[in-house]
């Protein structure tokens, strides 16, 4: 009886954690690629390579990295992946993280907002679906990605395959 009730209690924290949210499909090319849960408020646009997640109080950018085969060959080039958001940026923690099932990058560090020079900080996040890579960065001035990561990293683990 008590498992049954840790169970229960487990599924309903599990289902109301993604109260208010629904259900997007991003593509690589022509192709869905990847479902994943965002904020019911959350306005999504795919441009070229590029989606934008932006929320009230999250802003996710996700690209489609066509050339990557693996993680390892875009870590060295994630700033130039990112400048459409984030420049300058520059690693300053790694580690692992779990998205769709697969091991990630989660990288953390510091650069400038792109729209404005303003010195902030990143958490870009590269990963793979399928045979496809991604990277997908939160980031702000000062530390408004890390006030953005626990939304930022539910969203990741929402991911799976279409």
């Amino acid at each position: 009886m008590k498992s049954l009730v840790s169970f229960l209690t487990l599924a309903l924290l599990t289902t109301a954690g993604f109260a208010g949210d629904k259900q997007i499909t991003i593509s690589a090319g022509e192709k869905p690629t990847m479902k994943l849960k965002v904020p019911d408020d959350a306005e999504v646009t795919a441009s070229g390579d590029k989606t934008s997640i932006r929320a009230k109080d999250l802003r996710i950018y996700v690209w489609n990295i066509p050339k990557a085969k693996t993680i390892a060959e875009v870590i060295p080039t994630v700033s130039e992946v990112i400048k459409s958001e984030f420049i300058k940026f520059v690693v300053e923690k790694s580690g692992n993280v779990v998205v769709a099932q697969k091991e990630g990058k989660h990288l953390k560090g510091r650069g400038e907002e792109a729209d404005d020079n303003d010195p902030g900080t990143a958490d870009v996040v590269i990963f793979t679906v399928g045979e496809n890579v991604f990277a997908a960065c939160v980031h702000g001035e000062k530390d408004e990605a890390e006030k953005e990561r626990p939304a930022f990293l539910k969203v990741l683990e929402s991911i799976e395959a279409p």
